[in-house]
């Protein structure tokens, strides 16, 4: 009995520990320092906490559809940069809605992940785990030297953040990132579908655009929106207003036949129109193991995969010539383990198809 209770109190030692450094560290307003990921950002987002770490911009908000509203709430691709001596970097962290999913970690959810810049790379340095309420505290490292290191904290995928403060030790100092380094170049757009807004990565840091961000040193923004990459074109509205550096579009998973046969054309088109000098990759449809085994699937997947060429082919014969086509034949392996329910990503899936990604980003 006596053991069991000292194994007990052994366990539970850790997270006493934390909590009292936690409570030892001083905390800084993030939006202090450098938010990353956000569409267009305006003066209200700047200085509102319920708006501020928002993928979608205010004004514009009538013209979205309800859901696309709700998913623009969600933090997926926002971080925050920053740069301090601190031996030990905290969080405190409130959530707009405590969701939660049976086949994706908290972690991923609405959890938030650091990184620590070394060199030229982005070092995974620690999780905030989030506990069972909307406000959360945690360590997320300790034990560094106390020489001054840019950070970068990568919020949660599926939730939203209304409020968010960086902890650092009371003797330390923190201050926005040195600049340009790392993000010198325009920002890479990705739009889609839930597996582009992060599901189910188990950690913020493991989507596919963030780590692509972390591959190319680039700003990435995540307009990915689960159920809803239906190339709706109030969304294709706030893309064109992005200073962007290209366009990634991979949103053929949630569209059917007759949208991409309505709606593609004039979607692909718009972008060209309002930003020709921005390269603009066309993603196709991965066959998903769920989907290998039916025949009618795979008929379904590849009409779509036809029609989304069409409209490339189509548009390189007008004389678009930044336009290109990237086949998702390798894009997640050829496994069939990639998936954590034989359509959504884990880690695995994700860093496939981010190093496909990159690839063809840096080979065009």
């Amino acid at each position: 009995m006596r053991h069991k209770l000292f194994l007990c109190l052994l366990l539970l030692w850790p997270a006493a520990l934390s909590a009292q450094r936690s409570s030892e560290l001083v905390y800084h307003d993030a939006k202090a320092f450098r938010i990353m990921g956000r569409s267009v950002v305006e003066p209200a987002m700047e200085h509102t906490d319920s708006m501020a770490y928002s993928r979608l911009p205010w004004s514009p908000k009538a013209t979205f559809r309800d859901e696309l509203w709700y998913l623009g709430r969600n933090s997926a691709g926002i971080a925050v940069r920053f740069r301090s001596d601190s031996k030990a970097i905290g969080v405190k962290w409130t959530v707009l809605n405590n969701f939660a999913m049976n086949h994706m970690a908290a972690t991923g959810v609405r959890g938030v992940d650091l990184y620590v810049l070394q060199g030229s790379e982005w070092r995974y340095a620690g999780s905030g785990i989030p506990g069972s309420g909307k406000e959360n505290e945690r360590i997320l490292i300790s034990g560094m030297d106390g020489e001054e290191k840019e950070f970068m904290l990568n919020l949660p995928l599926y939730d939203g953040v209304v409020k968010l403060e960086v902890g650092i030790d009371p003797a330390a100092h923190i201050s926005a990132p040195l600049s340009p380094l790392p993000l010198a170049e325009k920002p890479i757009v990705c739009y889609g579908t839930s597996i582009t807004q992060g599901g189910c990565a188990t950690r913020p840091g493991m989507a596919y655009p963030a780590i692509m961000g972390r591959h190319l040193q680039r700003e990435v923004i995540n307009l990915g929106f689960s159920g809803n990459g239906r190339m709706d074109r109030s969304i294709g509205n706030v893309m064109t207003q992005i200073d962007a550096g290209a366009y990634l579009i991979d949103c053929l998973g949630n569209c059917t036949q007759e949208m991409i046969e309505e709606l593609g054309y004039d979607f692909i088109l718009s972008l060209l129109l309002a930003r020709p000098d921005v390269p603009l990759y066309m993603v196709a449809f991965t066959l998903t193991p769920a989907m290998s085994f039916s025949a009618e699937a795979h008929k379904t997947i590849t009409k779509k995969n036809q029609t989304w060429r069409d409209i490339y082919e189509d548009l390189i014969d007008q004389g678009y010539q930044n336009l290109f086509f990237v086949a998702a034949d390798e894009l997640t392996g050829f496994d069939s383990e990639a998936t954590v329910d034989g359509v959504h990503l884990t880690d695995l899936g994700f860093l496939r198809m981010a190093g496909v990604l990159v690839y063809v980003l840096t080979s065009k």
